[in-house]
């Protein structure tokens, strides 16, 4: 059975169409809107062994949002440094949980990009001094020399890149 051909019938169906495309590209359009940017509360600190520099990310965020951040971590002796992070989700290094060696004296930047995912206010990133590296050591071999001078104090600044 076929159904008659009606150009009212066709003009209905075509504002259907253009009325639906409306809403489902107002739709994507708000979503877009409402990816947000995240901060951290900027700040500099100065670390000793086993302390940790703690950047809270805000606003507490009820979909995904985008962060950019910009860090200086710098050391007097050599240090390990491991970065942290809850709720954030890397796209540049370091990665949460990795651990970075520092040699005295020595200062590295960091331009940590990423996204921060739904939370409840808990988001952070995250720098700890976890103290000296430890130096390979093999029978016959000076030990206590170790890696170096340890540092004291390890020193990260870190804010907002934009």
């Amino acid at each position: 059975m076929t159904m008659p051909f009606s150009f009212a019938m066709l003009r209905r169906h075509a504002f259907v169409l253009v009325a639906l495309a409306f809403y489902l590209s107002s739709s994507v359009l708000a979503f877009a809107a409402q990816a947000a940017t995240a901060r951290i509360e900027e700040g500099s600190k100065v670390l000793a062994a086993g302390e940790s520099a703690e950047f809270r990310i805000t606003p507490r965020t009820e979909v995904s949002a985008d962060l950019s951040v910009s860090c200086d971590v710098s050391s007097g002796g050599s240090a390990s440094i491991m970065f942290d992070g809850e709720h954030y989700i890397p796209l540049s290094e370091p990665s949460v949980g990795e651990v970075l060696t520092f040699s005295a004296g020595e200062t590295r930047h960091f331009d940590l990009v990423g996204s921060v995912e739904k939370n409840e206010g808990d988001a952070y990133i995250a720098f700890s001094f976890t103290g000296a590296p430890t130096a390979m050591c093999f029978p016959g071999m000076d030990c206590a020399t170790g890696a170096g001078a340890s540092a004291k104090n390890v020193k990260v600044v870190c804010r907002n890149a934009n």
